[in-house]
């Protein structure tokens, strides 16, 4: 809960704000007649950039969600992944701490969902360790693509893509102003979380840049039985600068440099409690990121290109605290992007080129007695080059053909010269195709069928690993077995839907829809198993850990969702359902999304300038699993969350932007499927920021 006087100052300034908008609101009634652009519109066009040049959203084959500023700002969520939770058939993976979560889309998660920022691979995997490390403080939007996309993107995104794009001054800055900024405070009560974050920005000439950093501090969460979920506090801080050039009207220079630090004392796997295999670790991580791109575009229908370098710097520093061990971890990433549309008579084509290099560097301290056996350092490289081409063209009146095809090839490499590998280096290619037909039936009614293959090489920590996984006490231990001879995973989606929009059906009013139907067959699914267990006078002693390619699984389910507005009131609801299932045995398979349905129901007061909402999740119980699972069954549960926004439009109070929110308003005590920790209590979250 908020302190009392935390409590009191918040009800103060929304005492004081509200009756400074009567007055404002008596003034200034002629400028709000004008302010067309507050008017609530779900029609609106929506671009997109996971399809690797921007287009209309409206215009393309693949399943994309769109997570703009506005939600962003409204959820106030504490990570990324925490940002899709209300998607249908897509969950959040990890339990409550930061450092943990990912998404789970279509019963896929971890490295099988591809993740991009401002057009950069972010590759990092290791162990039970993050990878999501943007604060939402930095972002404007996330596109959310579900299902394979590997004719686009390559390895990695059979699952999906997440992709996040970081804030920019252009978009920042209001018409006519050469110079502003904003600062933030925001304070989340169930743990005491303070977040703090700032930025300037402008543009003189043609030059534009910004500057954003942030600092947040929070401690353990509260569970919703009351129990705190010990060590789960954490303090993250991080900024970024951009900076562009618009050499002349066909060229364009952008460079941007983001550096992100967490620091918090957690569990090594913090998506568990602490015991005997999941020791306490001070754990410190770094986040560079650095790009530079060139977009020329000059005035033929030929040339529309962006040329991207990027490098990523990823460290982990842990202190193993009651063994007195510290572990160092390391991956870097350097690519390399080229992309260019062109337009040849009606045949729109996107193409480019894709190379990319992995290293990874871990360094892990063995003193200690014989039971804190540790995993061996790992020293391994792989390279990617890829190239694609998608062509869209009309096929007769109202049809249009999307079809595109990408080849990779890959290599891994062990770079130790004292490994339990015999096999140090492995090579492979993929070729992944895509097919997709959109039918404009009619005004309102656009219908697409499509079909996806994607792959996913193997992680090096996948083939590569050695030495001992863990140990419980000073009788058991699990030892690391490398396989470097897995195969790619590969999957194959077919997928049906349906996207309808009307307006004026009841006078003032507006109607979206959006329906899919989908099935994707994973071949070579790569599975982590623990095998050979030696007993030793009835007492287990010892136990191996690999990684292989099981049988095929299929995926199939369904979504539909839709928004509803009508003059001040605006409604949302959307279900989703996914099965999977072990082709050679019919078992299900693990870590399926539970059925889950998500409503929204929001008023708008004060021509927009104040919006009170409310939304429900319900979680259907999860029981598909398999017999085999230590867990029978996972409770399904009910949750309700309270919103409210307020954002003058004009007036004195012009700038300032208000969001509050109560999280798990019931304090309902629950888990998310396949998940070992609970999700934390009610939480009251506020955020006030002053644009400048």
């Amino acid at each position: 809960m908020f302190p009392k006087n935390t409590l009191a100052l918040a009800v103060m300034a929304a005492t004081v704000s509200l009756a400074s908008t009567q007055v404002v609101f008596a003034e200034e009634v002629a400028e709000k007649e004008n302010k067309a652009q507050s008017k609530p519109v779900l029609l609106k066009q929506v671009t997109v950039t996971a399809t690797r040049a921007e287009k209309d959203h409206s215009d393309v084959v693949q399943s994309i969600e769109v997570i703009d500023q506005a939600e962003i700002e409204q959820q106030q969520a504490s990570s990324v992944p925490e940002l899709m939770e209300y998607l249908p058939n897509v969950s959040v993976t990890g339990g409550p701490r930061g450092s943990a979560q990912g998404i789970n889309i279509r019963g896929l998660g971890g490295t099988r969902v591809l993740q991009v920022v401002d057009g950069a691979r972010q590759n990092f995997s290791n162990g039970h360790r993050g990878t999501y490390f943007t604060d939402p403080e930095l972002l404007k939007s996330v596109e959310v693509v579900k299902g394979p996309s590997s004719s686009l993107w390559g390895s990695g995104a059979i699952g999906g893509v997440v992709v996040q794009n970081t804030k920019d001054a252009q978009d920042l800055l209001e018409d006519g102003k050469s110079l502003g900024g904003y600062v933030s405070q925001g304070y989340h009560s169930n743990n005491s979380r303070s977040l703090t974050s700032g930025a300037v920005y402008g543009i003189q000439g043609d030059v534009d840049w910004l500057l954003n950093g942030y600092y947040n501090d929070g401690e353990n969460y509260e569970l919703g039985n009351g129990q705190d979920l010990e060590n789960s506090g954490s303090r993250e801080q991080g900024g970024m600068a951009k900076l562009g050039w618009d050499v002349n009207n066909d060229s364009r220079f952008e460079f941007k440099a983001q550096h992100l630090l967490y620091n918090g004392l957690v569990p090594s796997n913090p998506a568990a409690n602490e015991g005997t295999s999941s020791p306490l670790v001070e754990r410190d991580s770094k986040s560079s990121n650095l790009s530079a791109a060139w977009l020329f575009d000059p005035e033929s229908e030929l040339i529309d290109g962006k040329l991207q370098l990027f490098y990523n710097d990823t460290r982990y520093k842990e202190d193993r605290i009651s063994q007195g061990q510290k572990d160092d971890t390391r991956y870097k990433t350097n690519g390399l992007a080229l992309t260019n549309l062109s337009m040849v008579n009606t045949i729109e084509l996107v193409y480019g080129l894709d190379a990319y290099q992995n290293t990874i560097t871990t360094v892990r301290d063995t003193t200690g007695s014989a039971s804190d056996s540790r995993p061996e350092g790992l020293d391994g490289q792989s390279t990617t080059m890829g190239s694609f081409i998608q062509g869209s063209m009309p096929i007769a009146r109202d049809w249009t053909l999307q079809a595109g095809v990408r080849y990779d090839h890959f290599s891994s490499e062990d770079n130790r010269s004292e490994s339990d590998v015999t096999n140090k280096k492995q090579t492979d290619q993929a070729l992944s195709p895509s097919v997709g037909v959109i039918w404009s039936a009619n005004e309102w009614l656009t219908l697409t069928a499509s079909y996806n293959e994607a792959f996913r090489a193997p992680g090096m920590e996948e083939m590569f690993s050695t030495g001992t996984h863990f140990s419980m006490g000073p009788f058991f231990k699990n030892e690391f077995v490398p396989n470097p001879d897995l195969k790619p995973e590969e999957a194959k989606n077919k997928e049906l839907s349906a996207r309808m929009e009307f307006n004026e059906i009841l006078g003032g009013d507006e109607l979206k829809l959006n329906a899919s139907l989908f099935q994707n067959d994973v071949n070579n699914f790569i599975n982590q198993i623990t095998y050979d267990p030696q007993l030793v006078f009835g007492q287990l002693i010892d136990s191996k850990t690999t990684w292989i390619n099981v049988e095929d699984a299929e995926l199939k389910g369904f979504e539909i969702a839709g928004k509803y507005r009508i003059q001040n009131v605006e409604a949302g609801l959307s279900y989703g359902q996914t099965r999977g299932k072990d082709k050679s045995t019919g078992l299900a398979l693990d870590n399926i999304p539970a059925d889950k349905i998500v409503a929204d129901l929001a008023y708008l007061a004060f021509q927009g300038d104040v919006k009170v909402g409310t939304r429900y999740t319900h979680v259907n119980d999860q029981n598909r699993v398999d017999p085999d699972n230590t867990v029978s069954q996972y409770e399904g549960y009910d949750l309700v969350d309270l919103y409210a926004s307020y954002e003058p439009a004009s007036g004195s109070l012009k700038g300032l932007k208000a969001d509050f929110t109560i999280k798990n308003a019931a304090d309902k005590y629950y888990r998310v499927a396949w998940q070992e920790l609970y999700q934390p209590g009610r939480s009251y979250r506020l955020n006030l920021r002053y644009m400048f």
